[in-house]
Parts: C-alpha cells; sequence; structure tokens
C-alpha cells in the first residue's frame, strides 16, 4: 500500500514540476533532471533493496542514509538557486520602481518614447 502511496505522490510531483514555461532551454534541462529524479524516486520505492545496494557501492551503510544525504543536498542547491532569484527579482522591481518614478517625476507617464516598455500602470490611471 506504501509503495502506491509513495509512486503516486511522485507522479503527482512530476506532473507539476514538468508543466509548460516559458524559458525553453532552461526548461528542457529542467524537465530532464526532475523525469531523471523521478525514475530514480520510483526505481527506489519499486526496488529497495537497490537503493541499499547503491548506498554500499559508494561508502554509505544504508540506502536511507544515501537518500537523505541526497535531499539535504538538493534541499540546499535548491535554497541556493531560489536565493538568487528572489535578489534578481528585488533587483528587477527597484529598477521598474526608479523608472516609475522619474517617468511621473518629468510627467512622462502616457508617453512611449520615455525609454521603457512600463506603460501598465498609467493605462489603468487613464481608464479610471
Amino acid at each position: 500500500m506504501i509503495k502506491f502511496l509513495l509512486l503516486a505522490a511522485i507522479v503527482l510531483v512530476g506532473y507539476y514540476a514538468v508543466r509548460g514555461s516559458r524559458r525553453a532551454f532552461h526548461r528542457v534541462v529542467w524537465r530532464g533532471f526532475v523525469c531523471l529524479a523521478l525514475a530514480a524516486a520510483a526505481f527506489s520505492v519499486v526496488f529497495p533493496n537497490a537503493l541499499t545496494w547503491v548506498a554500499n557501492k559508494v561508502g554509505v551503510g544504508r540506502g536511507a542514509d544515501l537518500l537523505l544525504y541526497l535531499v539535504t543536498v538538493t534541499f540546499m542547491l535548491v535554497s541556493v538557486v531560489l536565493f538568487r532569484r528572489l535578489a534578481d527579482l528585488e533587483r528587477k522591481y527597484v529598477t521598474l520602481a526608479r523608472t516609475l518614478a522619474i517617468r511621473e517625476a518629468r510627467g512622462e507617464e502616457g508617453h512611449p518614447e520615455a525609454g521603457s516598455d512600463v506603460t501598465h500602470g498609467s493605462r489603468s490611471k487613464e481608464a479610471s
């Protein structure tokens, strides 16, 4: 019973991880990595002794310990990637806010020649 629940959870995670997105090459690499990880997870659920065998081959005593090590490293990698992405978004928001503030100070709200593609804020003000 637990094997079926674990496999269902793996399939669900895989579905949400490989849904469509905007950046093609990045997503292809990401999808390949996710598919490989999901296949390994499903294999370790169906054949738990194989994970122990792999663990013994790399010098770890139990398969559960190897899994814990891999999950820890993966968590750290995901944390770094998300931190970098968050920092990048913060920089973009600061640039956007500065651009809008300069536009409003110059009175260039509705002029597309202001040098930036940010005109959504001025359109919503005109509509109201």
